[in-house]
Formats: structure tokens, sequence, C-alpha cells
């Protein structure tokens, strides 16, 4: 069977992709920058130039350590998962190109659900027969 021509390739459903949302890039990012700068360098933090938003993150890096570490730890966790279970999703539904597939692991894999919800979600125009 022959490779199809660009145009029939987006049409079937073979390099479907789609970004997730800008907002929830930058609030998950931020979320996930911020969870390992409190597990991994707590002592570089300034807390007293972010004001109360300082004081609460001084309190659960001083008292909640172990558990922010469990936290960060596991989230990356549940995002390898979703990028892996998110690349044989791209299979069952259709997306057959390894960079499209590659494009939804790395997204899946820094964005989690926000990624993942969409290729969730996508349900791929079911294919004519003449």
């Amino acid at each position: 069977m022959a490779a199809g021509t660009g145009a029939e390739r987006l049409q079937d459903g073979s390099c479907h992709f789609q970004r997730s949302r800008l907002l929830w890039m930058i609030a998950i990012a931020f979320g996930m920058i911020l969870l390992g700068w409190v597990t991994l360098s707590p002592s570089t933090i300034p807390y007293s130039y972010l004001g109360l938003f300082g004081t609460f993150l001084h309190h659960i890096a001083e008292h909640y350590h172990t558990w922010v570490c469990y936290a960060f730890y596991v989230s990356w966790l549940i995002h390898l998962v979703e990028a892996l279970y998110g690349v044989k999703l791209c299979q069952s539904k259709g997306i057959t190109d390894p960079a499209v597939q590659f494009h939804w692991f790395v997204q899946t894999l820094l964005f989690g659900y926000a990624s993942f919800g969409l290729l969730v979600s996508y349900k791929p125009t079911a294919k004519k027969h003449f």
C-alpha cells in the first residue's frame, strides 16, 4: 500500500496534532517548575520577595518537604505514564506518523492531562468506502 499525499494524510487523520491551550500550558509549566524548585532546591527560593505566597511556600518546604518530594516524583511518573499511553492511543486512533506521535508524547509528558485529554477526546473521521 503506497503512502498517501500530504493532503490525503491530513484528511485521514494519520497526522492529527492539536496543541494544548496556552493558558493550561503556562499554568502547568509554572506549577511543575515551582514544585521542582521546592523539591530540589528550597534554600534558593526568595521567600521574602513573594509575600503571603512566599510564607506559604516556606511553610510547605520546611514542614512538608517529604510530601512535596512525593508529589513532585509522582506527578512526573503520572505524566510519563500518560505520555506512553498517549502513543498507544495515537496508534489506536489512526495517528500513524512517528513524528506526530512524538509530538503527542512530548506535549503530554510536559503538560499531562491538558494534552492527554485532547487526544482522548479526538474522534477520527470514519473512512469512506466506495
